[in-house]
C-alpha cells in the first residue's frame, strides 16, 4: 500500500472510530445528547431538512453570494494590484486603502453596512468581498514586483507596447503570487459569507446556525455547520488542483 493510501486509510478509520465512539457515548448517557447531540441525530436532522427543502436553499444562498463576493474580490484585487505594481503613483496613492481594509475589525463596521446597505444579499457580498481583496490584491502586487526586469526590457527592446508588457510578461509571471492570494481569499471569502449571514441575513448556511442554536436545536446546527466545513475542505481541494494545473507549464 503506498503511503497516500495508507494516510488515507488511517484517516477514514480515525474518523469513524471518532462517531462510533461519539454516538456509543451519546446512547449511554455518558454526554448530554440535547447538548453536543449524536451522528445519528445529525443523520435524522440532515434528511428531515434535505426533503423540506431547507438544506438546499441555503445551500444555493450562500454558494451564489460567496461566488459573487469571491469573484469581485479577484477581479478588484488583480486589477489593482497590477495597477500598483506597473505605477508607483498608483502604488502610494492606494497602498493606505488597502491596508486599512486589512487591518480594520470589519465586525466593528457591520452596524454601518446594515445601516448602508441593509439586511440580505449586498451586505453578506460586501463583507465577503472585503475579507478576500486585501490578500489578493497584496499578492498580485508581490509577484508584479518579482517580475525580472530584463524581461520587460526584452519586450519593450523589440517593439512591444505597454498590452504586451502586461498580458506576455507580468501577467503570467504573476500567476504563482495570483494563485496563492486566491487560495488565501477564497477561505477568507466563505468566512465573510457566514459572518454576513449570522448577523446580516435571513437566509443562507450561516443565517440557519444562528436560527436553530437560538431555538437549542444543536442537531440542526451541525447540519450547516457541517455543510460549510465540507464545502470549504472541497473549495480548498478543487483550488489545489487548479493550481497545480494552471502552474503545470513551469516545469
Amino acid at each position: 500500500m503506498s503511503e497516500r493510501a495508507q494516510s488515507l486509510v488511517l484517516g477514514v478509520l480515525g474518523f469513524a472510530l471518532l462517531i462510533a465512539a461519539w454516538e456509543i457515548c451519546a446512547r449511554n448517557g455518558l454526554v448530554n445528547p440535547v447538548v453536543v447531540s449524536s451522528p445519528s441525530r445529525i443523520a435524522a436532522a440532515f434528511a428531515r431538512q434535505w426533503a423540506s427543502g431547507d438544506l438546499a436553499t441555503d445551500l444555493a444562498t450562500s454558494a451564489v453570494e460567496f461566488a459573487v463576493g469571491f469573484g469581485a474580490a479577484m477581479v478588484a484585487g488583480v486589477a489593482i494590484g497590477l495597477a500598483m505594481g506597473l505605477n508607483r503613483f498608483v502604488e502610494y496613492a492606494v497602498d493606505p486603502f488597502v491596508w486599512f481594509v486589512y487591518a480594520s475589525p470589519l465586525i466593528a463596521f457591520y452596524p454601518l453596512l446594515i445601516v448602508w446597505l441593509g439586511f440580505g444579499f449586498a451586505t453578506v457580498v460586501t463583507v465577503a468581498f472585503l475579507l478576500s481583496f486585501v490578500s489578493i490584491a497584496v499578492n498580485t502586487l508581490a509577484g508584479v514586483h518579482a517580475v525580472d526586469p530584463s524581461h520587460m526590457r526584452a519586450v519593450l527592446a523589440f517593439g512591444g507596447g505597454k498590452r504586451d508588457l502586461v498580458f506576455k510578461v507580468v501577467l503570467p509571471a504573476s500567476v504563482p503570487h495570483i494563485l496563492a492570494g486566491a487560495r488565501i481569499g477564497l477561505g477568507r471569502a466563505l468566512h465573510g459569507v457566514v459572518l454576513g449571514e449570522m448577523f446580516g441575513s435571513n437566509d443562507g448556511l450561516g443565517y440557519s446556525i444562528t436560527r436553530y442554536a437560538a431555538q437549542l436545536k444543536t442537531a440542526d446546527v451541525f447540519v450547516p455547520l457541517i455543510t460549510l466545513v465540507v464545502l470549504g475542505v472541497a473549495i480548498n481541494q478543487a483550488s489545489g488542483l487548479l493550481e497545480a494545473r494552471l502552474l503545470r507549464w513551469r516545469a
